[in-house]
């Protein structure tokens, strides 16, 4: 396990240091700590890095820049910062989660769990979801679901069949108990990875996806660099 932590204050980086270490323990086997966008970008090119903790307003620069400018490389990210209101935006490069500063140790332990869970494939998932049909809860086999969209608080659970199903969990939250071929190819889809078929790359970096079910399920333009690996094996 190798993380990166960029954060331009020294305390705070010092506390997540702390709490990293203390949550991986001797899974540990390298921490990094930057302050700037260019020092970062230049450690994740050159390291194998499994996770990143981000801040967004380093010494006047966006923290977003450096998951642009990183592109296709294969680390997870949590953001950590005093900007809720740019939450939204994560989703968009398909970040892990957004910790709010001031952070509680609790609240970034579950986030680092998060990571944990999805980066350890022998983590237990559950094998079906209770979901809202007929009027009463019915039980679906995970292994069932080709896609999910986002349907404002909700979700909205398309089959392989074709069916459709509403869950009262919000998409993120509902990422969380997927197991980890289920991927977010945007902010308002995740995909069952096991049922790709086809990525159509249109006119203005457009990208689209079909599975064995549905077609022209949109990707977001970060999404397309993990998609793309997926799809060639």
């Amino acid at each position: 396990m190798k993380v990166l932590i960029l954060e331009d204050e020294p305390l705070i980086a010092q506390g997540l240091a702390r709490e990293v270490r203390a949550h991986f323990g001797a899974r540990l086997a390298a921490l990094a700590l930057h302050d700037t966008v260019e020092q970062a970008l230049a450690a994740l090119r050159h390291g194998d890095y499994d996770l990143l903790l981000l801040d967004l307003h380093l010494h006047g620069a966006d923290g977003y820049d450096l998951l642009r400018l990183a592109g296709s490389a294969a680390f997870q990210t949590i953001v950590v910062s005093a900007h809720a209101e740019r939450s939204i935006t994560a989703f968009d490069f398909g970040v892990l989660d957004f910790v709010a500063k001031p952070f509680s140790r609790e609240r970034l332990h579950k986030a680092l769990q998060r990571y944990t869970d999805r980066a350890d494939p022998a983590a237990p998932r559950p094998a079906s979801l209770a979901v809202k049909k007929r009027g009463g809860l019915e039980w679906i086999a995970v292994a069932e679901i080709d896609h999910v969209q986002a349907d404002g608080h909700y979700s909205n659970i398309v089959l392989r069949s074709g069916e459709q199903c509403f869950h009262d969990l919000a998409i993120d939250k509902l990422m969380a108990l997927l197991p980890p071929h289920f991927l977010r190819v945007h902010r308002s889809y995740i995909v069952n990875s096991l049922g790709f078929k086809r990525l159509q790359i249109g006119a203005g970096g457009k990208y689209a996806l079909d599975t064995q079910t549905s077609t022209g399920i949109p990707v977001s333009r970060s999404s397309y660099p993990l998609l793309k690996r997926r799809l060639l094996g």
